[in-house]
């Protein structure tokens, strides 16, 4: 129990750094605009990477928080089983779930490595006012992928020990 109680305080720890981490790229993805509108009012003149940059730093808000969200079971679903099921069907049902999770991620972040692996090799740069080798945008797909099994993890290991915490869910309590 004291290593899920320390990996618990890892996966906090590591839950602020990527929620203040995508925070300030939010913030930057929201400046940029009107950075852009200032710049062309007061000079005449528009930059084409102010309005390039926001669309290339969306990955690294989505993927990284993937893991988040997976945490605090923020994801897409269809949960009518678990309105049926009680006790411990409901736990295996939980614990089925999130292994099918930790091993779909895995598996992306995984073969995401790959892919970028294989981009770096192929030598791509950007077609943008400033270049830059194109395989560094695929860069948030794995470790996106990686957090979120690393949260997957920690969820099955919390649900196999009976300590998952109900007031950590988005959804309604219980459900």
């Amino acid at each position: 129990m004291r290593f899920l109680d320390g990996y618990k305080r890892f996966n906090d720890a590591l839950e602020w750094l990527i929620v203040g981490f995508t925070g300030l790229i939010i913030l930057v993805i929201v400046a940029l605009p009107f950075v852009a509108t200032v710049v062309r009012y007061g000079t005449g003149e528009g930059y084409t990477w102010i309005a390039e940059t926001p669309p290339q730093l969306v990955p690294w808000v989505v993927f990284p928080l993937l893991g988040v969200l997976l945490r605090y079971d923020g994801h897409i679903a269809v949960d009518v089983v678990p309105h049926y099921l009680k006790g411990r069907s409901r736990t295996v049902l939980r614990l089925l779930v999130l292994a099918v999770c930790l091993v779909s991620a895995l598996a992306f972040g995984l073969f995401g490595a790959k892919t970028v692996l294989f981009f770096r090799q192929l030598g791509q740069m950007s077609t943008t006012e400033f270049e830059f080798p194109l395989w560094t945008l695929y860069v948030s797909y794995p470790v996106g992928f990686s957090l979120a099994a690393n949260f997957c993890l920690e969820a099955l290991l919390q649900e196999a020990a009976g300590r998952r915490d109900p007031a950590r869910e988005i959804g309604p309590a219980g459900a």
